[in-house]
């Protein structure tokens, strides 16, 4: 039998304090993000990103961790790289609805947002359906130089300490940049900058205590495959219980959530938009689909995989946030 999470949802609980911390749950900052009229989440993204290289760096160093960039994510319909794409676009498209990513609707639920519910209730629902049609849709990646040269800076023929070097100096430069443009942030508990450090130090914490990097939305589809197995179950087959150590991390970051919004005391932070139980809904299930479509999120993509320089995370990115400015874009 294998042992409680109990480090799962220690892990979880850092992320979700320090995701609660740096303010970048709240539906307006996410969407004023989409809008490009508020760039609180960028700044945190940025910093989380390049500090959480740094520490996968660190922790290879220290040979806590083997973890490797990610690889891509294919549903065969036009690519190698087609399911990071469609995934990412589906994703965003989510964000824009719902006002949230799979990682922040757990402090928006434990803060009391009110869109959290429908939006936790879509996004339960979505990892049901991709559960369901995980095996219907997933391909197999047929590329071996995308598997064997994963990130960006293989793929131009470089060092792995020229391309985190680059990415470091593009982080700081883009930093500087909303800095100094957009100086407005959201109200949070502390600044966006210093909330994606902490972020970044919750990244070495993950690869400590687990020996992986961050990445939340698997947690969704764990529950969907334990409704099927609870549903076979009943039906008489006598597999095994499906792991369940992605959902105590999330698990965790709900708690650590609620836990720095009761001890600590948050600013009130006031949302102003409004987010209809339907759209909630609606973007609850895009946000997971999109994410297990493209093999990870805003965190597991956007965070982990994105500071391993992935050609797959860099991709989806651009999925995820091209898509949520466009529907954005559309919806206002």
């Amino acid at each position: 039998m294998a042992s409680f999470p109990w480090l799962n949802i220690v892990s979880g609980a850092l992320f979700g304090s320090a995701l609660t911390a740096a303010g970048m749950y709240s539906p307006s900052t996410i969407i004023g993000q989409m809008h490009l009229t508020n760039f609180h989440m960028l700044k945190g993204f940025l910093a989380a990103s390049a500090s959480s290289s740094l520490a996968i760096l660190y922790a290879h160093k220290l040979q806590l961790s083997t973890c490797k960039p990610r690889t891509p994510n294919t549903i065969s319909l036009f690519g190698t790289y087609d399911g990071n794409l469609i995934g990412g676009l589906l994703l965003g498209f989510g964000m824009a609805l719902s006002g949230a990513c799979p990682g922040t609707v757990f402090p928006q639920f434990a803060t009391g947002v009110s869109s959290s519910i429908p939006t936790m209730g879509g996004a339960i629902l979505g990892g049901i359906l991709f559960s369901f049609l995980k095996p219907h849709i997933t391909g197999k990646v047929t590329d071996q130089s995308a598997i064997n040269k994963p990130t960006l800076y293989e793929k131009l023929g470089t060092s792995e300490k020229v391309g985190i070097s680059t990415f470091e100096l593009l982080c700081s430069v883009g930093l500087f940049a909303t800095s100094m443009l957009y100086p407005k942030n959201s109200i949070s508990l502390v600044n966006p900058i210093v909330g994606g450090l902490l972020i970044g130090g919750t990244q070495f914490a993950s690869l400590y205590l687990l020996g992986c990097t961050l990445g939340i939305s698997n947690a969704f589809e764990q529950i969907g495959d334990l409704f099927w197995w609870a549903i076979r179950s009943l039906g008489g087959s006598r597999k095994s219980m499906p792991t369940v150590r992605g959902t105590a991390f999330a698990f965790g970051t709900l708690v650590g959530s609620y836990l720095i919004s009761k001890v600590v005391g948050l600013p009130m932070v006031s949302d102003h938009i409004e987010i209809s139980a339907a759209r909630a809904v609606l973007g609850g299930v895009c946000l997971v689909l999109g994410a297990r479509i493209a093999g990870g999120c805003t965190s597991g993509h956007g965070i982990s995989g994105m500071s391993m320089l992935s050609t797959a995370s860099i991709i989806s990115v651009v999925g995820m946030f091209g898509g949520g400015m466009a529907l954005a874009h559309f919806l206002s």
